[in-house]
């Protein structure tokens, strides 16, 4: 593509950093800022991009910054950190799994300066944004999704408006992790079930495999229960635990009941007790071994 809008990237990490390679490899002028991955921001300056010391110089050069940071907290101390020198006129896509509520209220707050905020979240994994095939769905104006389509076309291969305002794709995200979460909460119970009746591993997940509930989130968290390898889901506890209390947010405030949500989040939340918090979800299986008195629950399993 010609010399068009100026973008930048805040959070080059297992997300960030393949979407970000995108973009500038697919001819957007990228600017990039070094947090804790400085390999990403090496990497993404050798295909193109360049390196901008503060958030301020980023905000003075880019017509469109994209965040993909932890969470709700961070992008305030970004947007923050970005708002003494942004134009008006600038766009900021938040691609991190954050909480509506303060979306909404950010949103609000910059229109007044005249910066757009647009929820861009994301599903799938680093894979994906590294091949450019994630999903994202786009809360806000129609005609602001549309001009933001092509640069957010280099990293999603499906672009999904959500038809609501700026908030509405947050709270589908935090839906769509449950989905995720709560399946992983019962795999979790599941295999730490067979064990107590003696089956072994393996035989659970031909079990699953050849039935009608056999999918890729079974068979990556499988891989953990069965091998011992946590790296077919790279996604933390932490992080897990963050979004189901994102949800609960979102339940409480539209007074929606949360009976399955509830188990998945007292899972995540035991495990953070336990010290996990920087393991894999697939490592969701020690947390019930651990209540089922197996002594191998809460400790790193073989490739950890």
């Amino acid at each position: 593509m010609a010399e068009g809008p100026v973008v930048g990237f805040v959070g080059v990490g297992l997300m960030g950093w393949g979407m970000a390679k995108n973009a500038v490899e697919k001819g957007w002028p990228l600017r990039v800022i070094a947090h804790r991955k400085r390999e990403a921001v090496d990497d993404l300056v050798k295909r193109g991009a360049r390196e901008v010391a503060s958030l301020a110089e980023m905000a003075g050069e880019a017509d469109v910054v994209v965040l993909c940071v932890t969470g709700s907290p961070e992008v305030e101390a970004t947007v923050a950190g970005l708002l003494p020198a942004a134009r008006p006129g600038l766009t900021i896509l938040d691609a991190s799994t954050s909480d509506p509520e303060v979306t909404e209220r950010l949103a609000a707050e910059l229109a007044g300066k005249g910066i757009t905020l647009l929820d861009a979240p994301l599903s799938r994994t680093p894979v994906q944004a590294w091949a450019g095939e994630l999903t994202t769905f786009v809360g806000g104006p129609a005609e602001l999704v549309e001009k933001w389509r092509p640069l957010l076309a280099t990293w999603a291969s499906a672009i999904i408006p959500t038809g609501g305002p700026v908030g509405s794709a947050h709270a589908l995200k935090l839906i769509n992790n449950l989905v995720a979460l709560g399946y992983a909460a019962v795999w979790a119970e599941c295999f730490a079930m067979a064990k107590k009746v003696g089956a072994a591993p393996g035989v659970l997940r031909e079990v699953i495999s050849n039935s009608g509930m056999n999918c890729a989130n079974f068979q990556n968290f499988a891989k953990y229960a069965v091998e011992g390898d946590p790296e077919a889901h790279r996604f933390s506890i932490a992080n897990a635990f963050k979004d189901l209390s994102y949800y609960e947010r979102l339940a409480t405030r539209h007074r929606a009941a949360t009976l399955m949500s509830d188990g998945a989040l007292q899972t995540l939340k035991l495990g953070m007790a336990m010290g996990m918090g920087e393991r894999y979800v697939p490592e969701m299986t020690d947390i019930m071994l651990a209540l089922n008195g197996d002594a191998r629950g809460g400790e790193p399993g073989p490739d950890r």
